[in-house]
């Protein structure tokens, strides 16, 4: 455990609030001013734009991208050079199928070569486990991390929930100590207005706490993992309670959101869940309508749906940065698949989606019976894998099944110490080396498996 975290855990929750206010206020200067306001008026005139002018708009983009990889970065540099191509011959969308698609794993080894000549300090580094468990730092510049929380922000005020109004928060923050089951199980941020809830601690015990503390602050919208918020309105059903608030809107990301997930979510708080899909790499942002179709954003990055043999709408998600300067990812493949809403109709650009089909995590039981889903996080920062899985037989145990990168050393304290943090200190951590990890019978990797 870091000194901050472990200084931070050992504050009573009235000053861990102070904590994650303070924090809360620099993450809203990094992310809500100067240029924030700029792509917040280019959205504004994106949504006028008609599909000719969509078109023509990243198209144009996507030249000066091409020009900008092939005189910069030294990975497209020397592509370029393999493939005798010249940024003249990639004008027009259907010209991107000239590049080789990117895996994570080039991308993964050859890092150092996303980035420009004499590259400037990044504005900010996203560290990511991916949905193949393997570690990746992302260097993303001013524009680009601002477009994305501009894109945020309007996705939710278009389903009715204005900037700075009460939302309560339900992901993968650890907000106290795993084996501290006192209430309170949230915590506030008073810079975004943001009361943020625990997911590791939500069980039939603690529900009413949550369901106080939810009741008197009122929230307009609730925002987080499908899974968590789930298991919250599972809480509702078996305790034949119902919410003393009303939300206007329910936004999840980060897991597929599953229709059986989504028809209790929308049961129980009476309201409809409006899913996004965003990545780490800041190339993509797919938001739904009210009719439940991802609408890709024109302005941050070109979509690919990759059609697989023998399928006219289902195929491996593709997706180009317009923006990010600082480590310009071209057909980078996301590791998702998708659906097209519209067969028929153009595969590149902004293809309306009927559903992403990112992966299915099943849940950890911890020893005490509680289900947590989604614990990628325990692979944030910890440098040495290149795969991993999580795989449990019985509760309150789990073995990590582990490829390791052999140019970086495993700091497998860290490791166990990020498992515990999460689920327990009693939970049982065995850490297992393999050559390689197995995929599914759809090909579709499982970052977590239950094996019963």
């Amino acid at each position: 455990m870091k000194i901050a975290e472990k200084l931070y855990f050992n504050c009573p929750p009235l000053f861990q609030n102070f904590l994650i206010s303070a924090y809360g206020y620099k993450l809203y200067q990094k992310r809500y001013t100067g240029l924030y306001h700029d792509v917040r008026k280019e959205i504004e005139a994106a949504k006028a734009f008609s599909e000719l002018k969509e078109k023509e708009y990243q198209e144009e983009r996507l030249h000066q991208m091409v020009t900008y990889c092939a005189n910069q970065i030294p990975y497209y540099q020397k592509l370029f050079a393999e493939l005798s191509l010249h940024p003249n011959d990639i004008t027009g969308l259907q010209d991107l199928k000239k590049l080789p698609i990117l895996y994570k794993q080039t991308l993964l080894e050859q890092s150092h070569n996303f980035r420009p000549k004499n590259a400037p300090k990044p504005f900010m580094v996203q560290h990511t486990s991916g949905s193949t468990g393997t570690p990746l730092a992302l260097e993303v510049d001013e524009r680009t991390y601002k477009l994305a929380m501009a894109l945020l922000v309007d996705h939710e005020e278009t389903h009715g929930v204005p900037f700075g109004a009460k939302r309560a928060t339900f992901a993968g923050r650890m907000l106290k100590s795993a084996d501290d089951m006192k209430p309170p199980f949230s915590r506030f941020n008073r810079a975004e207005n943001q009361r943020l809830f625990s997911s590791y601690h939500l069980d039939e015990k603690t529900f009413p706490h949550y369901q106080k503390e939810l009741d008197q602050f009122q929230p307009l919208e609730l925002i987080g993992y499908p899974s968590a918020i789930y298991d919250l309105a599972t809480q509702y059903q078996n305790s034949n309670s119902k919410p003393g608030f009303q939300p206007k809107a329910i936004i999840t990301n980060s897991e597929t959101l599953l229709q059986w997930q989504r028809e209790k979510i929308e049961s129980v708080f009476d309201c409809q869940v409006y899913d996004y899909y965003g990545t780490a790499e800041y190339i993509i942002f797919a938001g739904q309508d009210s009719t439940g179709i991802y609408k890709t954003n024109p302005l941050i990055g070109i979509t690919e749906v990759e059609t697989e043999a023998g399928s006219v709408d289902t195929g491996s998600l593709i997706a180009t940065t317009l923006t990010n300067k600082q480590m310009p990812l071209l057909r980078y493949n996301l590791g998702d698949t998708a659906t097209l809403a519209h067969t028929g109709l153009p595969t590149v650009g902004t293809p309306g989606l009927k559903s992403i089909n990112g992966r299915v995590d099943d849940y950890i039981e911890t020893s005490d019976g509680r289900l947590i889903g989604r614990i990628d996080h325990i692979f944030k920062g910890v440098e040495g894998i290149q795969e991993a899985q999580v795989v449990q037989k019985q509760p309150g145990s789990a073995t990590i099944r582990l490829v390791k990168n052999s140019t970086t050393e495993l700091n497998e304290s860290a490791l166990i110490s990020n498992c515990k943090q999460r689920l327990g200190d009693d939970f049982y951590v065995t850490l297992e080396q393999v050559q390689e990890i197995p995929r599914g019978r759809n090909g579709k990797f499982r970052s977590v498996l239950r094996e019963k």
